[in-house]
């Protein structure tokens, strides 16, 4: 366990060679979780946002599908990494970096973390989901993917991974929890990735397993309150 922030930017020239090694159990490909979970996201809404912010978005490994499903949302990113946005900036014009958030006067209509929070130490979890909060819009809804702790192989990715040494994994209920201290109502959770790269053809009844906290990852959205 560590109260240290990871440097994303000593990662950002292989990244994504080192998430493919280890993601390799459920995928050859690096690229399905990223559409993956866009896909959930966009399955899960009943609206299209107009300003869609991936927060913590890395070097943009979901702008591209962000793009591609919300063909008449403007979209933006931003990242505490500046050598990732950079990364990011060059390789999606059609993106808004934000290199930084702190009295930004943008808010949107909703908000996508994926596998963000268990990077934040837990005592500045709080801080983190309250500025979230001040980017929505009122009624504006946040999705939220995260690692499932109880699921044991995640776990065992999680300690092998070098950009996520030390983490504090994040319970479903405790993302509950923070949404609800912050006046961000929980609207939906679902555990998904159950089925490794072998078991493929399984995928298409993840949406059957939704309640079972045996799935790799899980994703909580929330609604904060249009007053």
């Amino acid at each position: 366990m560590t109260d240290e922030i990871v440097d994303f930017d000593e990662y950002t020239d292989n990244y994504e060679e080192l998430l493919e090694d280890q993601l390799s159990f459920f995928s050859s490909s690096r690229d399905y979780f990223s559409a993956y979970k866009v896909q959930l996201l966009k399955r899960s809404l009943d609206r299209t946002p107009k300003k869609i912010l991936d927060f913590g978005c890395g070097i943009g490994l979901s702008l591209p599908h962000l793009l591609e499903a919300f063909q008449g949302s403007e979209i933006y990113g931003s990242d505490i990494s500046l050598k990732s946005l950079e990364s990011a900036r060059q390789n999606y014009p059609k993106v808004t970096i934000l290199d930084t958030l702190e009295e930004s006067s943008e808010s949107f209509d909703l908000i996508f973390l994926a596998g963000v929070i268990h990077h934040v130490p837990p005592r500045d979890r709080p801080l983190v989901m309250q500025q979230i909060q001040s980017l929505l819009t009122p009624g504006g809804e946040v999705c939220i993917f995260e690692h499932n702790p109880f699921n044991p192989i995640t776990r065992r990715i999680v300690s092998n991974c070098p950009f996520d040494k030390g983490v504090v994994l994040v319970p479903k209920q405790e993302l509950k929890r923070l949404m609800k201290a912050i006046s961000i109502e929980p609207t939906k959770s679902e555990y998904c990735l159950f089925f490794p790269a072998s078991l493929r053809a399984l995928r298409a009844a993840e949406r059957f397993l939704s309640w079972l906290p045996l799935g790799g990852q899980y994703f909580v959205m929330g609604k904060k309150s249009d007053e």
